[in-house]
């Protein structure tokens, strides 16, 4: 007696390399909410009447790996440099008046939806 079991061992190999066909969608997305998140937060300080040319400061840069972003006022910051802490986690003499985690919450559902969508395609196929 013998099984057929072919389809079988073609889905395993299909499935095999679902985590290969997800990985680009899902660089893109992290790149492309590090940019959200970025400009959620150059809306939010912009908002401040001290923030000053701070929304213009701020940046975001791969750290480590692509599924990892450094967002805020990084290397190149110039003359603003600091002033986004300040607002963001204030000093002895006052208190923060800039939430700077609000757009990293704004943007958590988009993430989600878009990781979501990419492990399903991975795995069912397709595309949206």
């Amino acid at each position: 007696m013998s099984i057929d079991t072919s389809e079988l061992d073609a889905l395993a190999r299909d499935l095999a390399g679902a985590p290969r066909r997800a990985e680009s969608e899902v660089r893109r997305t992290m790149k492309r909410s590090a940019l959200g998140v970025k400009r959620g937060m150059q809306a939010d300080f912009s908002g401040h009447r001290y923030a000053g040319a701070t929304p213009g400061s701020l940046e975001f840069e791969a750290a480590g790996t692509p599924l990892d972003y450094r967002i805020g006022e990084l290397d190149s910051a110039g003359p603003q440099w600091g002033l986004a802490a300040i607002l963001a986690f204030g000093t002895s003499n006052n208190a923060p008046v800039v939430d700077h985690t609000a757009a990293l919450y704004r943007e958590l559902p988009q993430v989600e939806h878009h990781l979501g969508n990419a492990g399903e395609d991975a795995v069912f196929g397709g595309g949206r």
